[in-house]
């Protein structure tokens, strides 16, 4: 090899290491730093943070900290952010703020890819819909997506919704997906924004390109992934009863904002809003939205899938397509529950159940249930459905007497006959 090759190499390791020091030096963060930084964070929570009294709590935090040398031997940039985010959700409990670095070089994608963000979109046996997405994107083009996803499903009799990786994103995307799905002018949420002191109400949309479909049933998977703008899209149809949430209890991000800067390139997320929704006034911040099937995410589409297939077989029904053996055997399930049955141990409820559904997926079988509350007035009731293979616990709220809920278990290795092994009533 020439003496000319071995120079080259010998530059090219040269200006490794002089990049590497570069991009060593400027991670390192000094005490002095720490105090800018710090103190910078505390000035932006105080004037943007939704809630200013935490605000104030986690500025003093703060203060304190760095006069107790809380941050000494933190004097890596990446690590620095990671301790300042863990220390300011142990006060706030929001899981929206966060520290972060900016990488030299990045910028926001304008021509962001939204197809990229529609994992998957397909129409399943039993004419049952699937949409599989993982970020409600504020850039323009996923509205004229959804509306595509909308006519490549025109025709099916269910839909499944796969939010068990979406981490959220816009909330007026979550509107607009949603007013697919009612037919009247529907207030699905609402946001209290600080900078304004007023709340900012989100209604479906009249006018869609695609059809509308107000009686399909809908079913939407969840995971302790599932978060923020994808966490209000689950908790808006829920509780306007126009989807079944199958799955985990979701990450618990209900307060939206924004990135804000920072010295030494680092920025904060401080929520500037909480969201209120119109029914239940309240929202899912740090709990999570419950799923009404709650089963592990990775099994959560097999036993979504099995009740969706059903209730496409329901659905035909009720609109007249379906053909004759479906109209019988549609019956011939309806008519199989039993009588109802007191549940024991001093447990307000009554029950019964259908005969097993087969799920040919999972192996295991699916029991519908119907539930009624006996006591006085109303009461919000924690259960425990199962037999010998197996059990699930859900929680209702029950309106009256009259109040009768239905449902389907999880699945059970077992075909013996189900029962409600305990309850508890929850206090409000």
């Amino acid at each position: 090899m020439s003496k000319c090759f071995f120079i080259v190499i010998a530059s090219l390791i040269n200006l490794a290491y002089s990049f590497n020091a570069i991009a060593n030096s400027s991670a390192e963060i000094s005490e002095t730093k720490q105090q800018i930084i710090t103190t910078s964070i505390s000035k932006q929570l105080i004037e943007n943070y939704v809630f200013p009294d935490v605000a104030n709590k986690v500025a003093k935090q703060l203060l304190l900290n760095i006069k107790n040398n809380e941050y000494l031997g933190y004097d890596e940039i990446f690590i620095f952010a990671d301790r300042l985010t863990d220390d300011i959700q142990e006060i706030t409990q929001d899981k929206h703020i966060r520290v972060k670095r900016l990488q030299p070089g990045l910028s926001i994608n304008i021509n962001e890819n939204v197809e990229k963000n529609f994992r998957k979109v397909e129409v399943l046996d039993g004419n049952v819909g699937f949409i599989a997405f993982d970020k409600f994107s504020s850039n323009p083009k996923a509205k004229a997506k959804i509306d595509d996803i909308f006519s490549q499903l025109r025709d099916v009799d269910s839909l499944i919704i796969d939010l068990r990786k979406n981490r959220g994103g816009s909330p007026d995307l979550v509107r607009y997906f949603s007013s697919y799905f009612f037919d009247k002018k529907t207030h699905l949420n609402s946001i209290y924004w600080r900078i304004t002191n007023r709340n900012e109400e989100y209604w479906t949309i009249d006018d869609l390109p695609g059809a509308k479909r107000p009686d399909l049933p809908i079913y939407i998977l969840t995971s302790k992934s599932t978060f923020s703008a994808a966490e209000e899209f689950a908790y808006n149809l829920k509780v306007r009863k126009r989807a079944y949430l199958v799955g985990e209890t979701t990450k618990g991000g209900a307060n939206p904002g924004h990135f804000f800067d920072l010295p030494s390139r680092l920025s904060i997320f401080i929520p500037t809003g909480r969201a209120i929704n119109p029914v239940t006034q309240t929202n899912w911040e740090g709990v999570g939205v419950a799923p009404d099937l709650p089963v592990m995410a990775v099994l959560a589409f097999e036993e979504a899938y099995a009740m969706a297939k059903y209730s496409a077989l329901e659905y035909r029904v009720s609109q007249g397509k379906a053909k004759p053996e479906e109209k019988y055997s549609i019956q011939h399930v309806t008519k199989s529950y039993g009588k109802w049955t007191l549940a024991s141990n001093n447990c307000p409820l009554k029950y019964r159940w259908a005969q097993a559904q087969y799920n040919d997926r999972t192996n295991k079988y699916q029991f519908p249930y119907q539930i009624k509350y006996y006591g006085n007035g109303n009461a919000n009731i924690e259960y425990q459905l199962g037999n010998a293979s197996g059990k699930m616990t859900h929680t209702l709220y029950f309106k009256n007497r009259k109040d009768e809920k239905s449902g389907i278990s999880i699945g059970f290795s077992s075909f013996d006959k189900i029962s409600i092994l305990k309850c508890k009533i929850l206090m409000d």
